[in-house]
């Protein structure tokens, strides 16, 4: 049974691992010689020429922190290099089927994105062709007629937004001199009834 345990001892944490009972340990792990968990980790890594780069990105990491992890659980029981080994492997294993799936997940965003590009074109190209039929269709008469139209209704929002804009003068001007007449007044008045 393996029982990791963490200890402050200093400013960092360092993790320790104790065997507590090596009778229960696998007689048939010991069998396992280091070169061949190596040889499935380079396969994998090496093997697929279709990986990714977040599989490869993740089977890297994962053999590195596999075999750091597997070390130092081998070491405990005298067996570095196959803990190393097995935990780079399954470290390989696990980074990689993780890295893979994000790849996938990227792959699909992409193709969702080149569709979405793909019906902006089709929907652009639809409207051109409807405008080159409608433009078939007319007569250059038509088009000066919509033109002279088009120039009028302009025409006539320039003259009421002109006249709109003197209204609005005249009612300031209106107001102004109201305000002065009133002042005017109560001055008189004022000047009437004695006061200074």
């Amino acid at each position: 049974m393996v029982r990791v345990w963490q200890a402050l001892s200093g400013a960092p944490w360092h993790v320790g691992v104790n065997i507590m009972n090596l009778a229960a340990y696998n007689s048939s792990m010991k069998t396992i010689h280091t070169p061949i968990p190596v040889l499935l980790v380079i396969l994998l890594l090496g093997g697929c020429q279709s990986m990714g780069p977040n599989a490869q990105r993740g089977a890297a990491t994962g053999a590195a922190t596999g075999a750091i992890a597997g070390w130092i659980i081998g070491h405990q029981s005298d067996e570095d290099g196959k803990g190393a080994a097995i935990g780079a492997a399954s470290g390989a294993l696990i980074g990689g089927l993780l890295g893979d799936a994000d790849d996938k997940d990227q792959a699909a965003a992409r193709q969702q994105a080149i569709e979405r590009a793909r019906e902006r074109k089709q929907k652009a190209e639809t409207k051109r062709r409807q405008l080159i039929s409608f433009g078939k269709s007319v007569d250059d008469p038509q088009v000066l007629a919509a033109r002279q139209k088009a120039e009028a209704a302009e025409a006539e929002l320039a003259r009421l937004r002109k006249e709109q804009e003197d209204a609005i003068q005249r009612a300031k001007k209106i107001q102004e001199f109201e305000e002065r007449e009133r002042r005017a007044r109560e001055e008189a008045r004022r000047l009437r009834e004695g006061g200074s």
